[in-house]
């Protein structure tokens, strides 16, 4: 599934798009990712269907069926937002530098400990703008 829908670079925008509004018609791929021709998004889409990606209903449009493979597994999917997993510890970082400013200037260990969480802050930030990139634009 990895290289049929990851190594294919529409593919994978299709999916993302059906990723982040759910549920879709061609016409509506096609305009949201100014693909050529409605033919071209029911292509992709069609290629989404047969590997249990996405599902057509009744009236022609397509309901995507989450599932985390390759890339996106350093990812979480919440709604229409897809975010790097490393968010957490950018978080966690970004509450401990502030935590240790506040109530830990005067402490002996405050430069070390702020020093490490700033460290921790920064390279987090960095692996999450990094992993954010990889994604296709929309």
């Amino acid at each position: 599934m990895e290289k049929e829908v990851a190594g294919e670079y529409n593919t994978f925008r299709v999916y993302l798009l059906m990723l982040r509004r759910k549920t879709a018609s061609a016409r509506n791929v096609q305009e949201a990712l100014a693909l050529s021709s409605p033919w071209l998004a029911t292509h992709h889409l069609e290629k989404l269907g047969r590997l249990g990606l996405v599902k057509k209903d009744a009236f022609g449009d397509y309901r995507v069926i989450p599932k985390s493979f390759g890339i996106l597994r350093l990812f979480i999917v919440t709604g229409r937002w897809i975010v790097p997993r490393s968010i957490f510890t950018v978080i966690i970082f970004a509450v401990m530098a502030i935590g240790f400013l506040i109530y830990l200037p005067q402490h002996k260990l405050f430069t070390v400990a702020f020093l490490l969480s700033t460290l921790g802050l920064v390279y987090s930030l960095y692996e999450t703008i990094r992993f954010y990139r990889l994604l296709p634009k929309r």
